[in-house]
């Protein structure tokens, strides 16, 4: 935002105070308008689908007047509503329809946003504007019934000239009237919006005025922008200025740049006044500030300036003036010993950047500034160092927060990937508000990087180069790139249209030198098998499925890596923090009502399910299921900080919609216990890498040890190893003398193939490190978990067992864990303690045992009725059905979900678990289940025991992954977990699924806690 220094306001007040002067006082005067005593009507019968659109520059004078409907006195006495600007109709009216789910809420059409402002006569002789920061989508600005202004290309700031318009006596009125054509709730960026017979490029589907208003009066000759480019000398800076003049003659002056304290005018670091004589065509000159004294701006050391312009003419009648802040530093790429890197200030930097797509909570357009300060400091606090404004332009709120906390800024237009191809008005429509975002954004010291596109699979066109181009020119102290996030290549492409970009203050178009891939992650959560070894882990390797394959490349050190798009799981929101923030301000906003149903339900859950022993709050629960994203990420990151190759991790996502969310919700609350991520981005800490978490007891596994090191901790150091047992106690222990180089090594390898003594005991292991310094003070630490699980122990099983199999894997599995056999299922015995479902054709099961020509039964029901313990691994969702049918109901069944990556699985108090991990989410302990399908079934609540629950990040059902369901004397207990697959596998992990198989088995007549 312009800060504006309001010169003789006292006089101006002074002569308002009278009706007769001559001339104005010169000097700017500036007034906000936005605020809370706007009004706001939906002229729900206004025409607008089959408009003619007009993209800048318009004139006014040729443009159709669109009054509103019924005419504007039957406007006046429609407002019935009193709002705040900025504001938007999601805001006020999401609903209004009576449908609150989903987007169905949506309002597309036209509204009238209006106010009153007086102009005091002592403004007469200036030029009188209003400056709107935002508005979406088109905007025709009215002055006391009179059209004045018209902008169509939304979300960007545009100017309004008003001064034939407005009254110098009492109030004028101002209304704007906003069409909202439509647009995109989520993430989505390329569908081109369909209006009438236009195609506009994508925006987010608010309508409203979304950004700040105000109200300037300048004179004849005015400061129209201030561009202040940073240099590679980061003390340094050249100043831009831009000023025009509507005298219709030259005009003589005195401009002067004085660069002061943010805060702090009085404490002038740099001041210069040069002559000047500005043209009726306006003029830019640029001064050049060299100022070693300066403190530089750095991330969470956000040192700001103040560049403030003034002009002032000869004759002293023409005098204006204008701020601008800004930040000493400098952002480029360097190399050392042919590795490409980002430097801040001549320091390497890595960063780890959240991917928002600029939803906010209530309005879902903008953030208030409580908001957008809570927004920063939530991801400071949990390590992060950039904000990726992703297929969304940023928020003016929300740039000027990452400029005052220290947080590094990359921005994307939004919309700018059209799908199908962008006609002529649409690349003109994009390409004008590319060109906005960055004369909006250029001073900004935290905005270091501008992008324009995102996952286009389209080679750049010559159009997509001459934007680039036009970006660099606007600002080319700053890296620009064509491509956010990039399908990597196999083996890699030396030039690569895709990777086009440009670096500061170089003219030319690079096609190599800058990647950034992305990964949507294949399993939910991590796997033992995303850290193999030091030459073979997770983004380290080139990984173009998502997957770790047999024959992947590790990445390459001569580009920058900057990974764009980094899993896409997700978590439930803070569902309680939430609630009695609406409590507060009321569930008045874009979907709050169902964030409001989504506690009751999950609320209603944890009662009705017995759960609340395990989660005494919804927010337990919640975060709960967070838990395995925020740990995910953690350690991914880790990889890709031990690497020291790759150069910065961005993180999907954050906050993306208002009930789809990530690594926070949509009120930026953590989705899951910040600590998990708070350990993985330590500026300085021991990385241990266990090759396998999960086993068996009498296994060994193996740790390499890393040191990440962003503090430059150098020297000689003791590296202590120490292997805890489940009991606390130290049963192995090594050191290691190690040599830590510093610098610009952020990830360093200290020791190789840690060999540790095979675990017995099941449960948590942990392997620490320490390291300490010659004297022995500790200096840094870190440490690993291994989980145990002893399927091979247990009561035993009694009773006899049949099976229905196809594999063989379950009798297999018994009598070589327990030494039982287990006979095939024979309808002629009457009677089976166990009957377990393993693979088969369900329907030749279907009615296996009954007679032909005879009344429908089902002898395997009739068996369970009977006392039989009925165990079914196999078709889940045909069994279910069957337990719901006509003649054996045992449940309420209305079908299933694949959830995939997206559910979350937990159990609760269980002797089912005895021997696992009670009352939490599934986590890597638990990673077999959640490395193939994740399913669930959908069950009523009654007669059903949720042994394993299943959630997701949008929505507020809760699914069975393990049930038990009581029938007769008997129980049924029936799986979507891939339980029977695991039986017959090799892989330590599965020994977890072992053990719950038996579990079902030995504990299933264990009814109370354990």
């Amino acid at each position: 935002m312009h800060i504006i220094k309001r010169f003789y306001l006292a006089l101006f007040l002074l002569l308002a105070m009278s009706s007769s002067f001559a001339f104005a006082a010169p000097g700017r005067f500036e007034q906000e308008l936005s605020g809370p005593s706007w009004r706001i009507w939906l002229d729900r019968a206004a025409q607008w689908i089959d408009d003619d659109l007009y993209l800048p520059p318009v004139d006014i004078a040729s443009l159709p007047v669109n009054p509103p409907t019924g005419g504007w006195e039957n406007m006046d006495k429609s407002f019935n509503r009193t709002v705040s600007v900025p504001g938007t109709v999601e805001e006020y009216f999401w609903s209004a329809n009576g449908n609150p789910v989903g987007i169905a809420g949506d309002y597309r059409g036209v509204s009238w946003w209006s106010t009153t402002f007086r102009a005091a006569p002592a403004l007469k002789g200036k030029r009188i504007l209003l400056a709107f920061e935002s508005v979406n989508l088109r905007a025709e600005v009215f002055v006391n019934r009179k059209l004045a202004g018209y902008d169509v290309i939304g979300n960007t700031p545009f100017d309004v000239d008003v001064t034939g318009a407005v009254t110098f006596e009492g109030d004028n009125r101002l209304d704007v009237r906003i069409t909202d054509p439509g647009g995109t709730f989520s993430w989505n960026d390329e569908n081109l919006i369909v209006w009438g017979k236009n195609r506009l490029p994508s925006v987010h589907g608010f309508g409203g005025i979304t950004g700040r208003v105000f109200l300037r009066a300048v004179d004849a000759v005015q400061v129209n922008d201030i561009y202040v480019q940073n240099k590679s000398d980061p003390r340094k800076a050249e100043v831009f200025v831009v000023i025009g003049n509507s005298s219709g003659a030259p005009q003589s002056g005195k401009v002067t740049l004085r660069i002061q304290a943010w805060k702090n005018p009085s404490d002038v670091l740099w001041e210069k006044t040069v002559s000047e004589t500005i043209p009726p065509s306006g003029k830019e000159i640029s001064l050049a500030v060299d100022a070693p004294k300066a403190k530089l701006w750095d991330i969470r050391e956000p040192n700001l300036y103040m560049a403030a312009v003034s002009f002032a003419s000869d004759d002293g009648r023409l005098l204006d003036s204008m701020s601008r802040r800004f930040g000493f530093r400098w952002f480029d790429t360097g190399e050392m010993d042919g590795d490409k890197r980002l430097y801040l200030n001549g320091k390497r930097v890595f960063i780890f950047a959240a991917m928002t797509r600029g939803f906010w909570p209530k309005a879902g357009m903008f953030p208030t500034p409580e908001m957008a300060k809570k927004d920063m400091e939530t991801a400071m606090s949990l390590g992060f160092n950039m904000m990726l404004y992703h297929r969304a332009i940023g928020q003016p709120p929300s740039i000027e927060m990452a400029d005052e906390t220290g947080m590094l800024a990359y921005e994307e237009p939004g919309g700018y990937l059209c799908r199908p191809a962008p006609d002529a008005a649409a690349q003109a429509w994009r390409r004008e508000k590319l060109r906005r975002m960055v004369i909006r954004d250029r001073s900004h010291p935290s905005m270091v990087i501008f992008n324009l596109d995102d996952l286009s699979y389209a080679a750049p066109t010559e159009i997509d180069k001459e934007n680039i181009t036009m970006v660099h020119t606007l600002d080319p102290s700053r890296i620009v790139t064509y491509n956010c996030i990039i399908a990597p290549k196999i083996p890699e492409v030396p030039d690569d249209p895709m990777k086009m970009h440009m670096k500061p203050f170089d003219q030319k178009l690079y096609y190599h030198g800058w990647t950034s891939p992305y990964h949507l992650i294949r399993w939910g959560g991590y796997l033992d098998e995303f850290y193999r070894n030091p030459r073979y882990y997770l983004r380290y390797v080139i990984d173009p499925i998502a997957d770790m394959g047999d024959s992947l490349h590790p990445i390459s050190k001569d580009e920058i890596i900057f990974y764009g798009e980094e899993g896409d799981m997700g978590g439930p929101l803070q569902l309680e923090k939430i609630k009695n923030e609406l409590a507060r301000t009321g569930a008045t906003g874009w979907r709050e009502g169902e964030h409001l149903d989504w506690y009751n339900s999950f609320n209603r859950f944890l009662d009705e399910s017995g759960y609340r022993s395990s989660f005494p709050t919804v927010d337990d629960f919640t975060l709960a299921l967070g838990e395995r994203m925020h740990y995910f990420h953690g350690r991914i990151l880790e990889n890709a900080r031990i690497s020291n190759k790759v150069d910065a991790y961005v993180l999907n996502g954050w906050a993306t919609e208002a009930t789809h969310t990530d690594i926070v919700d949509a009120y930026r609350n953590p989705t899951g216990d910040p600590s998990i991520l708070r350990y993985y981005t330590q500026p300085l800490y021991v990385a241990v890498k266990l090759r396998k978490k999960v086993l068996p007891p009498g296994a060994v596994t193996v740790a390499d040890i890393y040191i990440v090191n962003e503090k430059n901790l150098n020297g000689k150091f003791n590296l202590a190893l120490a292997l805890e047992n489940p009991s606390g106690e130290i049963v192995h222990a090594k050191s290691f003398p190690v040599a830590i180089l510093g610098g610009e090594e952020f990830g360093q390898l200290l020791v190789e193939d840690f060999r540790m003594p095979p675990v017995s005991a099941p449960g948590y292991w942990k392997l620490k490190a320490t390291l300490a310094d010659e004297k022995g003070t500790v200096r840094a630490s870190g440490y690993d978990d291994i989980f145990v699980a002893d399927y091979l122990k247990g009561p035993g099983i009694t009773g006899r067992i049949a099976v229905i199999d196809t594999s063989g894997v379950i009798k297999s599995f018994l009598k070589q864990s327990r030494g039982v056999i287990a006979e095939d299922f024979d309808s002629n015995v009457p009677f089976y303690d166990y009957l377990i479902i393993g693979a088969h054709d369900y329907s030749r099961v279907r009615n296996l045992g009954v007679p032909k020509n005879s009344r429908p039964t089902d002898p395997i029901m009739d068996r369970v009725a009977c006392g039989t313990t009925l165990v079914i691994l196999d078709q889940a969702e045909s069994w279910a059905a069957r337990m719901a049918g006509f003649d054996y109901p045992a449940v309420k069944f209305t079908g299933s979900a694949h959830w995939g990556k997206q559910g979350h699985l937990f159990v609760g108090k269980s002797p089912l678990f005895s021997g696992l991990p009670m009352s939490r989410a599934m986590n890597w302990e638990y990673q077999v289940f959640y490395r193939g399908d994740v399913w669930g079934l959908r069950f009523g609540r009654a007669g059903v025991e949720t042994v394993v629950g299943l959630a997701a990040n949008q929505t507020d059902e809760v699914l069975n992954a393990l049930s038990r369901v009581p029938f007769g004397t008997g129980q049924i207990l029936i799986t979507t977990l891939p339980i029977l697959t695991e039986l017959a596998s090799t892989r330590p992990q599965s020994v977890v699924a072992k053990k719950l198989f038996l579990n079902m088995l030995e504990m299933s007549e264990k009814k109370s806690e354990p």
